[in-house]
């Protein structure tokens, strides 16, 4: 799959929708591998963020890796796909794709110098999109190489939120934890319904539900 910017933006969920997906990926990781340690989970979501925000995370371990931001109102995401061309290590100097960050929302600007998202004080990105109104997405004016429309590799990273379907997320289950989770029981989690045993049951057999309540509510998502 290859997506301009234009075609991201209108694949995207709404913000809303968006947010509630990345809580559902994040209950998921915990159902799928309960006894993984938490930074080496690949979907997180973290309500109470050090930079006072609510914080969705992906991070596949190989160099891939995205965040999605959500402020009171303004939503901020971005992705680094490290082998794709618009990756700013790959340019001569060293720089964030030219208009990549053009508009984005005041508010969130300042996660761009955060040192844990930068590498050689450059803000590891090729990828970002946000949303000043929690309605509507926008994008800044970067334009990928004519050649290579997919070149910020935002299809990949973000593949599972711009399907947004319960079978999407059965297929990475079976491909990366090799187990095979119920579609009802995935798309329960992603209607938000409460985590109980039964649909955790459905999810992974072998996991231990109170095992999996105590991290989620340690997570902040008691309510999941």
């Amino acid at each position: 799959m290859t997506l301009m910017m234009a075609d991201l933006l209108d694949s995207l969920p709404s913000p809303v929708r968006l947010r509630q997906l990345c809580v559902a990926l994040a209950v998921l990781d915990v159902a799928m591998s309960p006894d993984d340690e938490p930074d080496d989970r690949i979907f997180r979501f973290d309500p109470r963020d050090p930079s006072g925000v609510a914080m969705a995370s992906m991070d596949n371990g190989q160099g891939d890796r995205y965040y999605i931001a959500f402020g009171e109102t303004a939503v901020f995401g971005w992705g680094f796909a490290h082998e794709y061309p618009m990756n700013p290590f790959m340019r001569t100097p060293v720089e964030v794709w030219p208009g990549l960050l053009d508009g984005m929302p005041a508010p969130l600007e300042s996660l761009t110098q955060e040192e844990r998202f930068q590498l050689a004080n450059t803000f590891m990105a090729t990828a970002a999109f946000w949303s000043e109104d929690g309605r509507t997405w926008g994008a800044g004016s970067a334009t990928a190489p004519p050649a290579d429309p997919s070149a910020d590799g935002a299809a990949e990273l973000f593949e599972l939120l711009l399907e947004g379907d319960p079978q999407a997320y059965v297929r990475f289950a079976q491909e990366y934890f090799e187990l095979d989770p119920s579609e009802v029981a995935v798309g329960a989690v992603y209607r938000s319904e409460p985590l109980d045993p039964a649909i955790l049951a459905e999810l992974n057999a072998d996991a231990e539900y109170e095992d999996v309540r105590e991290q989620l509510d340690a997570m902040g998502l008691s309510g999941a």
